[in-house]
Parts: structure tokens; sequence; C-alpha cells
């Protein structure tokens, strides 16, 4: 008797490790395929984004005073802010100086993006007024002023934002956490008027032929659609952030990403 409970127990004990070690494969096999539709999305929409910037500068760019605004604009919006929107999104589940160096990083695209803008809008504002030409009187010119006065403020929260810096510390502590909140939600913002005033700026026949603008076109759709992808679905596997009773930002870290809904 005394043999069989032995053998049940061994049975019992082999069970319990092979269903262990079944959803650790389980759970390995889930974190790969995850990871690796991550990698694949990321790599489509810088194919769309590579796609927009050689299209542009190949049928645009003849260094005429208007060609550096779309071309400037382009590089600003659809590569450079792209890029720092989409390392704001990944950079939330890190911590310490790996952390630092991917918002010194984020804020580094920003800037380059904001320089490259103002280019762009010098170019435009100059070209009117050699033209005599009204500003801001297209749907494009609208939409385009909001994302250029939004990416200004967008970038200067950042600034603000950025602890090592130190300038967040003249606003009260308890609404640091806020301030990060609306710096995030308005890079959004600005990000998504830049790209509806490309989409604007397409359908008015300045990049032809018609084959181009189409793929322009659905290139700077797929980049708003998989940023917004990424900003609703996505978080950090349990690592996220929100505010304490005091409003300050609480930071939990693990270590990988996987989609927000499963």
């Amino acid at each position: 008797r005394m043999g069989a409970e032995v053998y049940r127990r061994q049975q019992g004990h082999q069970a319990s490790f092979q269903g262990e070690s079944g959803t650790t494969r389980a759970s390995s096999s889930k974190k790969e395929d995850v990871m690796g539709s991550v990698v694949g999305l990321v790599l489509g929409t810088r194919a769309a984004t590579a796609a927009v910037v050689f299209l542009v500068m190949w049928r645009m760019l003849d260094f005429s005073l208007f060609s550096y605004h779309p071309v400037c604009m382009t590089l600003g919006y659809a590569l450079m802010m792209s890029e720092a929107v989409r390392a704001a999104i990944f950079f939330r589940g890190t911590a310490g100086e790996d952390r630092v160096r991917k918002i010194t990083k984020h804020m580094g695209l920003n800037l380059l993006a904001l320089a490259l803008v103002t280019i762009g809008f010098i170019a435009i504002y100059k070209n009117k007024v050699r033209l005599g030409k009204e500003h801001y009187q297209s749907k494009h010119g609208k939409v385009g002023l909001a994302a250029f006065v939004s990416t200004f403020v967008v970038v200067a929260g950042g600034i603000l934002s950025f602890k090592k810096l130190g300038i967040i510390e003249v606003v009260p502590e308890n609404l640091h956490g806020l301030v990060k909140r609306v710096h995030r939600a308005g890079g959004m913002v600005a990000f998504l008027l830049a790209l509806a005033a490309m989409q604007l700026g397409l359908l008015t026949g300045a990049l032809n032929p018609v084959p181009a603008e189409r793929v322009a076109q659905f290139a700077v759709a797929a980049i708003a659609l998989s940023t917004l992808y990424f900003w609703y679905t996505w978080s950090d596997n349990g690592a996220y952030a929100k505010l304490d009773r005091d409003g300050k930002e609480q930071v939990t870290v693990v270590s990988h990403l996987v989609p927000r809904r499963n």
C-alpha cells in the first residue's frame, strides 16, 4: 500500500510539473507572437513612412522656395514625429537610466521635427507673400496652421515635463502627473492634425501623377491608423502610469509589451 501511495504522489508531481512547464511554454510562445506582431507593425509603418518621403522628395523637391514646404513638413511629421510618438508609447514601461535615455531620444526627435516643420512653415509663408496670395484660406492651410501651433505647444510641454531638466519644479508637485498626461494627449492630437493636413495637401493635386498621390494617401492613412492602434490598444505588460492621491505619477514596470485587452 505504501508503494502504491508513493507511486501516486510521484505521478501527481510529474503531472503538476508538466502542467507548469506547458503553461510556461504557452506564455513564452504568446510573448514571442506578441513581440513579432509589434515588430511587424512597426516595420510596416516605417515602410509607409519611407514611401511618403520618397514620393514627396522625388516628385516635389526642385529646390524652389515652395518645394521646401512639402519636403520639410513630410520629413518633420511623417518621419521624425512619427518615430517620436512611437518612442513615447513604448518607453512607458521603462524606469531609471533606461527611461531617461529613451525620453531624451523622444525629445531629440521632437526637436528635429519642430526644426523641420518650422523651415517648411517659413517656406510656404514667404512663398505666399512672394506671390501676393492670402494666407490660410484653404482647409489644408487652416489644419496645417493648427498642427504647427500645436507642435510648438506640445514640444514646450515635453520640455517642461522632462524631470531631468528640472523645469517642472516650477509647477506644484501634485500637478506633475497631470502635466505629463496632457503632454501625451496633446502630442497625439498635434500628430493627427499634421497627418490630416498632409492628406488635405495631397488632395490638391500637387503630387502628380495620380497613382503617386494615391500611394502617398494610403501610406499617410496607414501611419495614422497604426499609431492609433498602438496608442489605444497596447500597454506595457502591466507597466502603466497612474496618479496617486497626491497627483504624483506612479509607474509599475514589467518587462514586455502585451495587448491591453488580452
